[in-house]
């Protein structure tokens, strides 16, 4: 039987995790300096991407329609032009720089997501960073309901902000500590309503209480980067996350595990990300009548060239992804692959 941590249990294992790695740090640079000079840096790129996904709350016209709650969504394939960047300003002198943007270390782990935010280097090597995230560029919209079968099922917007604190090169050393709040709100909320107003529901109105997916999540991150060979690392994360929903049936406890490879060449350089994700939910879903348990995999590779044609500052990156979505509610599971070459500019 699976069993839900405590938060005994999830502060003791990150208080474990933090002690380990101070203990066995080596006094080495894990997170690219600040600029020597005070000024404007960043990049601006432009990808263009295949995404193809079979989830449920995929919005995509061809997805509107389900004729059943008991298997996973239509296959939509899409291409689109995707814009990343990032603008910074250092003042060399205070060892300090302002940020908006999408960080590229974040990026090579699979995460998009912009922030605007302060970073300041510490003389002991620390680095600290605090941020706010306006905007989650992939996940802006969902179904009102999207327990509607046999006919169409209508989009909302999904609204969501957050902020950031991390702590990386603890003390010169290769930790990393993270902690990250995001709150998200369904703007139009009818999760079950369909189904309420069916002859002989299996719901009953308080139910709907149990489907809300507002929510406020806390994740709590920390990594330790090791030096395999020059040019080589390998990063280590774990993650917990507590999704604290409205409705009970959508509130969770999530353990991740990823594990980052990099290569840093004079000319090519390779990220590759394997991740698995644990969650447990709190209660029955009422739709289901089972409490949901998912179980995640996925897979995150990007290889770039840089300076092509002599080109200096330029680098052309390739992005390659599979995701897949495990739960014991087959509404729930997924298959969702990323290709995407882009082109883009450091200055």
């Amino acid at each position: 039987m699976n069993k839900k941590p405590t938060k005994f249990n999830v502060i003791f294992l990150f208080i474990t995790l933090a002690v380990w790695c101070f203990l066995n740090a080596r006094l080495v640079q894990a997170q690219k300096p600040l600029p020597e000079d005070s000024g404007f840096s960043g990049y601006i790129e432009l990808l263009a991407a295949y995404i193809s996904s079979n989830s449920q709350f995929n919005t995509d016209n061809k997805n509107e329609r389900t004729d059943s709650l008991d298997r996973s969504g239509k296959r939509v394939d899409n291409v689109k032009l995707l814009p990343l960047g990032l603008i910074a300003y250092t003042f060399a002198e205070l060892r300090t720089q302002l940020f908006l943007g999408v960080l590229p270390e974040t990026v090579v782990q699979g995460q998009f997501q912009v922030e605007a935010g302060v970073r300041h280097d510490l003389l002991d090597g620390t680095s600290l960073r605090a941020s706010v995230m306006p905007i989650t560029p992939f996940e802006r919209e969902t179904w009102e309901d999207p327990f509607v079968v046999g006919q169409n099922r209508k989009e909302t917007d999904i609204t969501s902000y957050g902020f950031k604190l991390s702590a990386e090169n603890i003390r010169g050393s290769r930790i990393g500590l993270e902690y990250r709040w995001i709150q998200k709100k369904i703007d139009d909320e009818k999760s079950g309503q369909f189904l309420l107003s069916q002859p002989g529901s299996p719901l009953a109105p308080e139910d709907l209480d149990d489907l809300e997916r507002d929510s406020k999540s806390h994740r709590f991150s920390a990594e330790y980067s090791f030096e395999l060979m020059p040019r080589m690392n390998l990063k280590p994360i774990l993650r917990y996350t507590r999704e604290d929903a409205k409705g009970n049936a959508n509130s969770a406890h999530a353990f991740t595990t990823q594990l980052s490879f990099s290569y840093f060449g004079d000319k090519w350089q390779a990220f590759v990300n394997g991740i698995v994700k644990r969650e447990w939910y709190d209660d029955t879903h009422p739709v289901f009548d089972k409490t949901r348990r998912d179980f995640n995999l996925g897979m995150f590779a990007i290889i770039a060239y840089k300076d092509p044609f002599g080109l200096e500052g330029f680098r052309i990156d390739w992005f390659n992804g599979i995701f897949r979505s495990n739960s014991n509610i087959d509404f729930y599971e997924s298959t969702n692959y990323l290709t995407a070459l882009g082109i883009a500019y450091t200055f």
